[in-house]
């Protein structure tokens, strides 16, 4: 048999008679198509499908589909009919594996090797029959994976659930209707989140990547702090350091001298990383600077994952808090209006991530104290029996009746069958300061004020029970509550002197407390935080996992 090339071949050298023309195009019909323009019989898809809901697992060349509702739902309601009948569609499928590399996710999770390997050998109905499932089993996981994420938040180890509706309410039909309509790229395309940061960390996973190709960026060595004005041989390793992630920053020049342009670039560099902006070269900032490019990108997948955890479900005005980057943001209407530094858990006390509502706002609060803080006021009465008294601290029982604050009697429980609750009148003292911001929650975590304001000034805020207290928390409860004419600066700080007092805001407010070491900022440039509560591996090893 003529093969195509010989025959296209034959035609352009000249072939013109109707009789060759004839024959050519005959041959030409008879030729095999190619395995990406074949239809996949419906009797070897059912066969694949109900092996699939009976076995629990179906093995195509060498990679492993898991069976789904889903995936056998998919066929089962169409009378096993193939779904991937266009070429251009089930190209533009390995495509976009290809491209979830720029997602930080592994297109080997779904099976471009086996793709691409059955689609370049021959088309027989087997083939066919294989390719069909892969393919759809491909678009499930990749559909999933950049809509929810392919780690489960709360367990990086457990498998992912592929039963979520991915655009509409009925997961198989979505698939369906993303295969068949035709624009299956820009179906894809639409699962990524829309958040400016998720675009902005995907740009830098691409310059990152570049800069690894590259060689990867320089070490600085150890030695003396290196500060303006300084004149030490390692100012070169800096210069070269600072411009292979900072290209933008003006650090050219040959000499030893940490000069002006060195100085801004550190301070830029030290404002990304989350560190003090004093422009010296320390123990923190070096080691910053000498993490490997290797470690940053891995730090952005992780975090390319974890903003496909919360993106799609954050509403257009909310209140944010990033725990290792330690702030607190207020965005309107999709626009961040408000950034203040925050104090948040510490390592024994972490703060936890979840959603809730802000409902009110609590001026010159009480504080009553959390069951899993009790044992400390308990060590402090053990050491002064003056402690409740200096403290201004009153004890209830659980109706709210006042107690006799007897330090003897009170030492005979634990904190564990503690039978009491201590309370702290507003003041000076009190650790929530003169606001507090109030959205019900099980860990019972809220947002507020702080005597201890020297806190924020450190480089790294991990100091609370739990709690998140904020900088100039009046200004947040000024642009939150948004009237100007009530409720101004000067009014709030006004009606705080005069004692306490509930504002209830006029619409439940969401609150988003989440756990970012890396994202981006409105100007596209990449920040990075310490993993503060070691939590980067797990979700690193769960995407490097294999599925």
């Amino acid at each position: 048999m003529m093969r195509p090339i010989a025959a296209a071949a034959s035609i352009r050298r000249g072939a013109s008679s109707p009789l060759t023309l004839l024959a050519l195009t005959a041959t030409l019909c008879l030729l095999p198509l190619s395995a990406h323009s074949q239809e996949a019989p419906v009797g070897e898809v059912k066969e694949r499908v109900e092996k699939l809901r009976r076995d629990g697992r179906l093995s195509i060349a060498g990679t492993m589909i898991r069976a789904s509702e889903v995936l056998s739902s998919l066929y089962e309601r169409a009378g096993f009919q193939p779904i991937w009948t266009d070429p251009r569609t089930a190209n533009a499928l390995v495509q976009a594996v290809r491209s979830s590399t720029g997602d930080g996710l592994e297109p080997g999770d779904y099976h471009l090797g086996a793709i691409e390997a059955l689609s370049a050998g021959p088309a027989t109905p087997a083939t066919q029959a294989d390719l069909e499932l892969l393919r759809s089993d491909a678009l499930l996981r990749l559909a999933h994976d950049l809509r929810y994420g392919k780690v489960v938040p709360d367990d990086p180890a457990a498998e992912r659930q592929l039963s979520r509706p991915l655009t509409g309410s009925d997961p198989a039909e979505d698939l369906r209707r993303m295969v068949l309509a035709g624009a299956l790229a820009d179906e894809i395309s639409a699962l990524r989140p829309r958040h400016p940061a998720y675009r902005g960390m995907m740009d830098g996973l691409a310059e990152l990547r570049g800069i690894q190709e590259r060689g990867g960026w320089e070490e600085v060595a150890p030695g003396p702090a290196l500060r303006l004005g300084t004149v030490d041989p390692r100012v070169g390793a800096l210069r070269r350091r600072l411009a292979a992630e900072q290209p933008r920053v003006a650090t050219s020049g040959l000499s030893d001298e940490f000069d002006e342009a060195i100085d801004a670039a550190v301070r830029a560099f030290q404002r990304r990383h989350g560190l003090i902006e004093d422009g010296i070269v320390g123990p923190s900032t070096l080691r910053e600077l000498n993490v490997p490019v290797a470690t940053r990108i891995d730090q952005l997948r992780v975090n390319l994952e974890r903003v496909r955890w919360i993106a799609h479900a954050l509403p257009e005005t909310y209140v944010a808090v990033n725990i290792p980057a330690a702030k607190v943001y207020l965005v309107r209407d999709g626009a961040l209006l408000h950034e203040a530094r925050a104090i948040v858990g510490r390592t024994s006390t972490p703060t936890p991530t979840f959603e809730a509502s802000m409902r009110y706002i609590e001026l010159n609060p009480t504080w009553t104290v959390p069951a899993g803080i009790v044992g400390e006021i308990l060590d402090e009465i053990r050491g002064d029996p003056a402690y409740l008294r200096r403290m201004d601290m009153r004890v209830l029982d659980r109706s709210g009746r006042p107690v006799d604050p007897d330090p003897a009697q009170l030492l005979r429980y634990s904190a564990r069958d503690f039978p009491y609750v201590f309370r702290q009148e507003p003041g000076p003292l009190n650790p929530l300061g003169s606001i507090k911001f109030v959205f019900p929650n099980r860990y019972n975590v809220y947002l507020h004020d702080t005597p201890s304001k020297q806190l924020f000034e450190r480089e790294q805020r991990t100091f609370s029970h739990g709690c998140i207290r904020i900088e100039d928390p009046f200004r947040l409860a000024e642009l939150i509550l948004d009237d100007p004419v009530r409720w101004n600066r000067s009014q709030l700080l006004a009606a705080a002197e005069a004692g306490t007092r509930t504002i209830t805001l006029a619409d439940p407010l969401p609150v988003v407390i989440f756990y970012w070491t890396a994202t981006s900022d409105g100007e596209g440039e990449l920040n990075f935080y310490r993993d503060v509560y070691g939590r980067d591996a797990a979700v690193l090893a769960a995407l490097n996992r294999s599925s």
